[in-house]
């Protein structure tokens, strides 16, 4: 086996230590199930998560503090897209359109798949970095709006 240039190495333990959330808590289980490319499957999650997200910790605790850290994660989206703050998932959302990333459907996710694969994604490891726990409806809404 191959030398890994110490960037990959150190970028895997990056990430494998970060907490990943539920983009990486359902895309491990959604690509062991469909083989589907993990970045497609990344980036077709993405804006969803991101808004459930922000909307999940909003309504717990409107003082909580990583509240400044989806503005500023809104504003590096629209500064990229030339939108407001407020335009920025939905404008991820089309951005993600336009770049052709299949849906989760194309990519082998069936509809009657989606509660299966919400059960096995809240025991993935990446899913307990994500900012709150997220119900199961919340999960499902992200999945059914990826497909």
């Amino acid at each position: 086996m191959g030398h890994r240039p110490r960037s990959l190495v150190f970028g895997g333990l990056a990430l494998a230590n970060a907490g990943l959330g539920a983009v990486h808590g359902f895309a491990g289980v959604i690509g062991g199930r469909t083989g589907h490319a993990h970045g497609a499957i990344c980036g077709r999650l993405l804006p969803r998560v991101l808004a459930i997200n922000e909307a999940a910790v909003r309504e717990a605790d409107p003082a909580h503090p990583v509240l400044p850290r989806f503005g500023e994660v809104r504003g590096w989206i629209a500064a990229a897209l030339e939108v407001t703050p407020v335009e920025a998932y939905d404008a991820l959302g089309r951005e993600v359109d336009a770049l052709g990333l299949p849906g989760l459907g194309a990519g082998g996710l069936a509809a009657e798949a989606v509660p299966e694969v919400v059960r096995l994604s809240q025991r993935a490891s990446s899913m307990q970095g994500n900012p709150m726990k997220l119900s199961e409806s919340q999960l499902a809404a992200i999945l059914t709006a990826a497909l």
